[in-house]
């Protein structure tokens, strides 16, 4: 039986994500964990993308997600559902990681950044705009990879 080939956005995907791992396990400070299994508060299992512990006592948790988004592609309200699908997953991941109000993983009373990175940013300014602050109303930071 012959397999069936790998969607070309599916291959970019994966290697944007594979790009970005291998950036953060060079660059970042501390222990780097790529793919860190986690159980959400609803005891399903996920997969921080990028864990990273700066190593200090009272540091920092980095839970970055990395996403191959094509925000360009995608119809206005898609482009909210897609945002608010990819903040809950940041945030059942942070939310994972707290017990009783306290931060456990790896050490307590450490702060949690979490982030997400896309390949590119939209065209759109005002797309642009909109992704960022659905994200920022979040907490959560957005990196464009191509600025």
């Amino acid at each position: 039986m012959a397999m069936s080939k790998e969607p070309e956005q599916l291959r970019r995907g994966k290697a944007f994500h594979r790009e970005i791992q291998a950036e953060w396990a060079q660059e970042a400070e501390g222990t780097v964990i790529p793919e860190k299994g986690v159980v959400k508060l609803t005891g399903r299992k996920g997969r921080v993308d990028v864990f990273v512990n700066d190593d200090e006592k009272d540091g920092v948790i980095a839970i970055v997600e990395i996403k191959a988004s094509n925000w360009d592609r995608m119809t206005d309200k898609a482009v909210r559902r897609n945002a608010r699908r990819q903040i809950k997953q940041i945030w059942d991941y942070i939310e994972s990681q707290i017990i009783n109000g306290e931060y456990t993983a790896l050490g307590e009373g450490k702060d949690v950044c979490p982030g997400i990175i896309f390949p590119k940013r939209p065209t759109n300014v005002a797309r642009k705009k909109c992704i960022e602050a659905m994200f920022s109303e979040e907490g959560i930071p957005v990196v464009w990879h191509d600025e």
